[in-house]
């Protein structure tokens, strides 16, 4: 239902002529919507996998390797372009968005609500680890080790936070179909788990 209302929208703006559209139509708002949720996602399974896989290599790690894996990694993450893109792209799309429809969208404005405090938690939580870390006179070890705990937890945080944003921006064109989705991927997910950590080893 979600994919066929987008397609319904994109070919009712199709056969309109641009001149005839007004200012604020130029793109129908659910094509707005849909793009904005896209790029949400694409956030969300980036910090799901950071989160879920690069912390979990971080805290098998040596303290000193660590620190020298999350100075380059911060240093990555900071300057690779698409990376940014993702981080940045969203709240520029959102301001535009508000801009041009306004806040009666409920639902969509609660997602961009979530993913402002996901957002946030990277500057409280994540951005201070990495400064410390980045200083080469900082390698006291149990000290690496309560900030690698505290950005353990800024990581889960925010990629949580920022999952729950893109369902609560899905429900928008429908709850129902919102959490049929959720169910069967959660659904889809746990067997593969299971296989995944019964045939391979740690």
């Amino acid at each position: 239902m979600l994919l066929a209302q987008a397609l319904g929208a994109w070919r009712r703006y199709d056969r309109t002529p641009v001149a005839e559209l007004p200012v604020t139509e130029a793109m129908p708002r659910s094509t707005a919507e849909v793009l904005i949720l896209t790029i949400n996602a694409l956030g969300a399974g980036i910090l799901l996998f950071v989160a879920g896989v690069v912390q979990k290599i971080m805290d098998d790690m040596d303290v000193l390797a660590f620190k020298r894996f999350a100075k380059s990694l911060g240093h990555a993450a900071m300057t690779n372009a698409f990376a940014v893109t993702i981080a940045t792209l969203p709240i520029i799309a959102a301001v535009a968005y508000f801009a041009a429809y306004g806040f009666s969208q409920w639902w969509f404005t609660a997602g961009f609500v979530a993913w402002i405090i996901g957002s946030s938690i990277t500057k409280i939580g994540n951005m201070p680890v990495y400064k410390w870390i980045a200083d080469p006179h900082n390698t006291d070890p149990e000290e690496l080790r309560r900030q690698r705990r505290r950005l353990g937890v800024a990581n889960n945080w925010r990629a949580w936070i920022t999952l729950a944003s893109v369902i609560l921006m899905a429900c928008q064109f429908s709850v129902l179909d919102a959490m049929i989705v959720v169910a069967a991927s959660a659904a889809c997910a746990a067997p593969l788990l299971w296989l995944a950590r019964r045939y391979i080893p740690d």
